[in-house]
């Protein structure tokens, strides 16, 4: 194991946790290897190694590992600031887009320049973001959900709307990154409903299906309130993420698939609606036309140092 220690920074957006790591100075020379290694729930990244407040809300998940490594990398002279985003996944692959993870770097730049406006490139395009006054939540700007099967993609001509896979009836849409969505009856409140389901079972087939040529995120869904009445439409959502290749608490361009899902199969009104992963609350807004948007809660849990070379 090398002696170089990388300094790092962990964060997570409604539980959806983040080791983060200045890619200018990072040293890293594998950064797929990084990644399996500091991200693994088992042996990975530990709070309690660096004084952090395990459990408390707002400064810990307390849980040991994560579901990835942001590199990123600050350029001051744009305006607004522009940040560099990569998200190396435990798996060791690199994900082309993260509404959480995005969310991390803006609260993550901020804390750097003071900035509460950036530019964030990922590998599926520029995206805008904000950090709320008190730097306790984050907007992004999540791109034109898709349903074109060659831009989810799928191995066919035609979109995947609302059609079994693999014991599951499901629609492709593509956020940023595929995602499968199936809608199952009864929310979170309900003992027979979304989270009586085991995803860790349902899932996979679907992940891995012929139709995703690419693989795919697996979403359960489960409409609460359908916004016909006062308020924004409420949907609870569990997302088994390609990469992390289980259940994460949060999944931001799952949310974001989620109400497009349900916006187009008529599940719901309006082009706002609050999702609700494990993790927390995410407030969503599909438009007819034009960028969808990911706003929710953000937090800083600790730092330290890790080994550049874990192995």
């Amino acid at each position: 194991m090398s002696t170089h220690a990388v300094p790092f920074e962990k964060y997570h957006g409604t539980g959806n946790d983040f080791i983060v790591v200045d890619a200018d100075a990072e040293g890293v020379g594998d950064r797929a290897a990084f990644a399996r290694a500091h991200c693994d729930r088992e042996t990975g990244v530990d709070g309690a190694d660096f004084g952090a407040g395990a459990g408390r809300d707002g400064e810990s998940t307390g849980r040991r590992g994560a579901d990835g490594v942001l590199f990123l990398s600050v350029e001051e002279r744009f305006h607004p600031t522009r940040v560099v985003m990569t998200l190396v996944q435990p798996d060791g692959s690199t994900a082309t887009m993260c509404g959480n993870g995005a969310r991390v770097v803006a609260l993550w730049a901020h804390d750097r320049t003071g900035d509460r406006e950036f530019m964030i490139d990922t590998q599926a395009g520029t995206r805008r973001a904000s950090v709320n006054a008190d730097a306790t939540a984050a907007t992004i700007e999540m791109g034109e959900p898709t349903f074109d099967p060659a831009r989810v993609p799928l191995a066919r001509e035609q979109p995947l709307i609302d059609e079994p896979v693999e014991g599951l009836t499901v629609t492709a849409v593509n956020t940023g990154v595929p995602h499968a969505v199936a809608f199952v009856d009864g929310g979170r409140d309900d003992p027979d409903g979304i989270d009586a389901v085991d995803l860790d079972a349902v899932a996979p087939p679907v992940r891995h299906a012929d139709v995703f040529p690419e693989g795919a995120n697996v979403n359960l869904a489960s409409v609460v309130d359908d916004g016909s009445g006062e308020g924004p439409a409420v949907v609870d959502q569990r997302t088994f993420e390609r990469g992390v290749e289980g259940e994460t608490r949060s999944c931001g361009t799952g949310a974001v698939a989620t109400v497009a899902v349900a916006r187009r199969l008529g599940l719901i009104d309006g082009d706002s609606a609050v999702a609700r992963p494990p993790g927390g609350e995410l407030e969503i807004t599909v438009p007819d036309r034009g960028h969808a948007t990911l706003t929710g809660p953000v937090a800083r849990e600790y730092e330290g140092t890790l080994p550049a070379d874990p192995r």
